[in-house]
């Protein structure tokens, strides 16, 4: 299992069966908290991915089932940034981890 840790206090673990997204550490919980994010754990099948959007300070996990956003207009990031289903972090942060996933797009 290959084990992302986020300044922000979210990890991200992958295998080859699933991808979980971990807020539950202090800094992470504490911004849900203020900023309305998901909080908790999100396990996401590796097979069901579809697709990745990376975009500066956010990561969308797309998959089967899986909120994915309509349009990116620019007051609909905030919005975005909220789904359980997208990281947000430091760029270099993110670029490794959707390096990493991209080897599970088929």
């Amino acid at each position: 299992m290959k084990t992302f840790e986020l300044k922000s206090g979210t990890k991200v673990m992958v295998d080859e069966n699933r991808i979980i997204i971990e807020r539950t550490g202090g800094k992470s919980a504490m911004k849900g908290l203020l900023t309305g994010r998901t909080m908790g754990q999100m396990s996401i099948k590796t097979s069901a991915l579809t697709g990745l959007i990376f975009f500066a300070d956010y990561l969308v996990i797309c998959a089967s089932g899986l909120p994915t956003p309509n349009d990116f207009k620019l007051s609909s990031i905030a919005e975005v940034k909220q789904y359980p289903n997208c990281i947000v972090g430091k760029e270099q942060e993110l670029v490794e981890i959707y390096q990493y996933l991209t080897g599970f797009l088929k």
